[in-house]
Formats: C-alpha cells, structure tokens, sequence
C-alpha cells in the first residue's frame, strides 16, 4: 500500500482524538472555501452548482460571505477620509466627558442614564455608525445615524427655540432647527440642559415610520463648518431616509456590497459617506455643544474654550481601521484570544493617552489618535460582549452552548448571502435593489444584536419593509409596479400588499426602534417582543431582541425561496433544501412563521405606553 492510500485509509477510519477530529474538520472547510471560491455568481452558474447537489451551493453562498470580509481590507479611502476627519477632534470631548462624570465602563449601546452619559451615547453611536460603514454596510450606518440626527435635530430645535410648523416635513424642521441654532456658533445661546433627552413641545419631529412619504430633493438652509464647507441638514435627512426605504442615488453602494461583495470600488460608497460624514459632523457638534453649557453649569469654566480649540474637521487620513476593530463580535473571529489581547493593548494605550502620557513615547499624529478613539471603543464593546456571555454562562449552567451562537451565524449568513445573490441575478430593478437592501439589513442587525444594540430592531424595521417588497415583486408584479410608481406609497402599504397584516403589532414595534426623537416608546415596543415570543418565559426580556431577528431571518429565507424559483426552479429547490437542513426538516420554517403571525396577531392592539425620554422638558411635549 502507498503513502496516499495508507493516507486515505486512514481518513476513512474515526478520529484518534478530539485533536485530529478538529483538524480534520479544519482540511474539510479549507477544501469546502477552495471549491466556493471559484464558483462565479451567474444564475447559469449556479443552476449548473444546483445540478451537482445542494452541498455545492452552500459552499458558494460561505465563500462569498468570506471573500466579502476580506475585501473590507480593501475597503475604498475615498469613503473613509470624511468619516474619520468628521471624527478627529472627538479626543477632547472624551477627555471633558470623563471630567463631567460619565461612566468609563458604561454599556455602549445605551444611552444612559445621566445627561452626561447620554452625551458619551451620542459619540459613541457616531463611532459605532462609522464602524459598519467601514465594513461596506452603508445602510447600517445609516439606520445608526438617522435616528442620533433626529436626537440632535430636536436638541438644536429646542436651544434654538425652533418649533414645528404644521403640515412641515421632518426634513425641512430639521433645516431650521440646524440652521437658526448655529447661525453664530459656537456663541449660541443655550439653554440648560435637560437630563436624559427630551425636548419641548413643538421642538421634536413629527414623523410616522409607517406614513413616511417619498422625500423630495429639497437642500434646505445651509449650516457653515469652518470657512470652507457647507452642509444642509434637510437634504441630509432626505437623502437617509430615502436610502432606508431602499430608494435614492446611493442604492447602488449596497448593491456594491451585497451582490459585488466590496470588489473594486464604488462611486455611491463616495457620496454616501460625505453625506453621512457631515451628519456625524453636526451630531458632534451639537454634542459638544452641550458639553460646553454642561462644563458652565458645572463651574468648569476653562473648558468651553477647551472643547473649542481644535478645527471640527481634521485631515486623518484614509486608511481604514484595521479589520479587528470591525469584524462581529462572535467566539471565533471578533473575541477570539489574539483579538481580545489585541484589544487589551489598545485600551491599555488610550487610558494612558487620556492621563495625558505618551506610551509611543511622543505625540501621536491625528490619524493615529483617530484611531486609537475609534479602537478604545471597539474594546469597551469587546469588554461588554465578554461579559455578557459570561452571565449567560453563569445564568445556563449546563446548558450553555457557545457552539449555538455559531450554529445561528450560519443561519443569518446563509439569508444574507441568498438575498445578495438575488440583486445580482435581478439587477438593477426595483426587486434587485430590495434584494441588496435585505442582504446588507441582515449583517447589520445581526451584528449589532451581538453587541445588545437596539438599533438592531431599527434594521429589522427596514428588513420587513424590504422583505414585503421582494414577495410583492414576486407574486404581485403589477401591483408592486403601482406602488414603486406611486410618490404617495408609504411603508406599511407593502407590507400589507405582502399580506402580513398580521405582523402589525411587530411592524409597530421594531417601528419605534427606528427612530429616536422626542416621541418614541422603546419601553412599550419592547413589551410586544417580549409577549410575541413562544411561551412567555422569565426569560423573554433577554431574549426578545433575538427572536425577533431569528423571526425575520426565516422571513428572508422564505421570500428568497420564492423569488429565486421565479428565476429558476431548481435553484429555488437547493435554496429550501440548505434552509430546511439548517431549521431541522421540510416544512417546519412554515409552519413556525405560521404560528409567528398568529402569535403577533393577538398583540395588534397592544399599547405603546409613555414617552421613553423623560425630563424636565417633557411636560412641554
């Protein structure tokens, strides 16, 4: 017998070890990601992938997500310049937060519980925003930065004294209240600060996620940034809602990243991250702002002028951040051991940054400093996420599987990926652009539900939307014609033209997680995800957030199933064949999407409860 048999013999017997057992497993996927990797993504191709056995496609599907990851290395500098300059005087605001009192060890995702908190929340969502941005998804940085623009809109409106006309979009508010407010900045009166966030009566947006109408292409009031550069904050907030409802000119950027997988680069990338570049660029003004009436309240009088004394706007280069700041939060890639150390050592040179030494031993250059901020913060959210799969551990005892997390990565990246090869397969089309849009909704939320981020269900809000298109397109082609058609069609129309009217307890909940002004009630939503959920355990309020995820993703899955047979039948067949082995057998996602929408039904009246924000302006509301 030769080498090579007595080798093969020996792969043919069980393993020796929990060791050669792994490496095994480790020869098989490296193998699996060499055949995925030279598949192409045309629909020829993958009928042909079809014919040969399911096993093929799903090897496809997982070489694309990963080829995707590794093109974030690559990710375009023309897209990263603006965010980080956008981003480069926020030291100084870090070092005034820490002096007013917030929480170094406070949860990244919540907004706090003190003014000066909320504030940290505010910068920090900025990072977060950019974060996702830098790894392709646009339109994830974009549910993150609408709603901190709608926070900031109102707190402008209510230091300006601007209220809401009748009748009025949310977008031209939005101008005035930017524009009056800082007409004279940094010397605009102030008014004291109101303690967790919420504004007057008549100084908060008026918007309705459901009724939302096409925003039209108004610019709007300018507001001046430095002496060269102008934004316009109507046209800002046009341009994010109109990309969150899957419409508008930067639709192809998620195309870039959904179907191109990031290859080359991408002129709608550009001018999407200008755009959002001078929303973070307002957002940290206003911030600053009320750091600097906060600091006078305070008798820290020094300050002010402190905060003031760097340019807004700072060349930081357009390297992007290195991919261990980006990647998701799970065991094996974003809190792996080398990862976590990595992020040790970069929390262990921005603390000592921030006591004013210099652990490189000499000042550090503005791109560098960027990225140490933007570092820190990925380390506090590494720190967090550690945390709480150790209270999970401790609260499952036995029952703790770290292994299921894995196990519901591959559901979502599965639904991705079938999403993304369907805006390749329909192109640039009404169906291919919702198609891209749910591929690019779903890492999102998904990656920001491992950070315990609420905005995570804001995404979801997006995804329904998206998902009610892809079926209308798919089985009501002609009415989904009027409704693209029509500059008067509203969210909630292609959801019940997909006839899920069952889900409007769901649609009203994740609907207030989409936004963040004045008005929301995240308290009285989150009690729908908790009922909605199968038995009603102690445990819902941790889990509700996930569920609701894990209820959408099997909702992609089902619509990408029956477009992709619209295409090509056997394709659609492989499709359900991969999704009925990750869900546990035919038939079974159907039947709990069924019991799903019966669930939700029974909630539709739920009520939403008070206001969320409380204050001392909120008797003014």
């Amino acid at each position: 017998m030769g080498k090579a048999s007595r080798r093969r013999s020996k792969l043919r017997q069980p393993p020796s070890s929990e060791e050669e057992a792994l490496r095994r497993e480790r020869r098989r996927a490296v193998r699996a990601e060499r055949r995925g990797g030279r598949r192409g993504s045309s629909l020829q191709e993958y009928e042909n992938l079809a014919s040969l056995g399911e096993r093929h496609i799903r090897e496809a599907l997982i070489a694309r997500h990963n080829r995707r990851m590794l093109n974030i290395n690559n990710f375009p500098s023309s897209a990263v310049q603006p965010v980080l300059a956008s981003l480069s005087s926020v030291g100084l605001m870090d070092v005034a937060l820490r002096e007013l009192g917030a929480k170094t060890d406070r949860f990244p995702a919540h907004y706090g519980s003190t003014w000066v908190d909320h504030l940290a929340w505010g910068v920090d969502s900025c990072f977060s925003a950019a974060r996702l941005l830098f790894s392709g998804q646009a339109i994830g940085a974009t549910v993150v930065l609408r709603s901190q623009f709608e926070r900031w809109t109102e707190n402008a409106a209510f230091n300006a004294d601007v209220t809401h006309i009748e009748g009025e979009s949310s977008a031209d508010f939005a101008g005035r209240a930017w524009h009056e407010c800082h007409k004279t900045y940094p010397f605009r009166m102030r008014r004291p600060a109101d303690t967790t966030g919420s504004e007057g009566r008549g100084h908060s947006i008026e918007g309705d996620w459901d009724n939302e109408p096409h925003a039209d292409g108004a610019m709007g009031p300018p507001v001046n940034i430095g002496e060269d550069h102008r934004v316009y904050p109507t046209q800002i907030l046009n341009l994010m809602s109109e990309f969150l409802h899957g419409r508008g000119p930067w639709v192809d950027a998620v195309q870039w990243e959904a179907g191109g997988l990031l290859d080359g680069d991408s002129m709608s990338i550009a001018k999407a991250a200008e755009c959002l570049a001078d929303a973070v660029t307002l957002i940290v003004r206003q911030i600053r702002l009320c750091l600097a009436t906060l600091a006078e309240e305070s008798d820290r009088n020094l300050m002010p002028e402190f905060l003031f004394s760097l340019p807004e706007r700072m060349p930081a280069g357009g390297v992007n951040p290195p991919l261990d700041y980006l990647i998701p939060l799970v065991p094996t890639t974003g809190l792996s051991s080398d990862v976590l150390a990595e992020m040790d050592r970069v929390l262990a040179v921005y603390e000592a940054t921030m006591k004013g030494k210099r652990p490189a031993g000499r000042l550090f250059r503005d791109d560098e400093l960027t990225h140490l901020h933007f570092g820190a913060r990925r380390a506090r959210a590494a720190k967090c996420a550690v945390k709480a799969l150790e209270m999970e551990r401790r609260d499952l005892g036995d029952k703790f599987n770290i292994d299921a997390v894995s196990g519901r990565e591959m559901c979502y990246i599965t639904a991705a990926e079938m999403a993304g090869l369907l805006s390749v397969w329909q192109g640039n089309t009404p169906a291919g652009r919702a198609a891209a849009t749910c591929s690019s909704l779903m890492r999102s939320a998904y990656w920001l539900w491992l950070e315990d981020d609420d905005r995570a269900l804001g995404a979801l809000r997006c995804l329904l939307e998206q998902c009610a298109r892809m079926k209308v397109w798919a089985t009501k082609p002609e009415k989904a014609e009027r409704l693209e058609s029509s500059s008067s069609g509203t969210p909630k129309d292609w959801v019940n033209a997909a006839g899920w009217r069952r889900l409007t307890a769901l649609n009203r909940a994740l609907g207030e997680f989409a936004h963040a002004h004045a008005k929301i009630r995240w308290d009285g939503a989150r009690e729908i995800l908790w009922n909605i959920q199968r038995g009603g355990s102690g445990a819902s309020i941790h889990t509700a957030r996930g569920h609701a995820l894990d209820a959408l993703t099997s909702l992609l899955m089902v619509e990408c199933i029956r477009s992709a047979r619209v295409l090509s039948p056997a394709i659609g067949d492989a499709f359900e064949g991969i999704v009925n082995d990750l869900v546990g057998g035919p038939g079974k996602l159907e039947s709990e999407l069924e019991d799903f929408l019966n669930r939700t039904l029974s909630h539709k009246n739920h009520p939403l409860g008070d206001y969320s924000f409380q204050g001392p302006a909120a008797s003014r509301r």
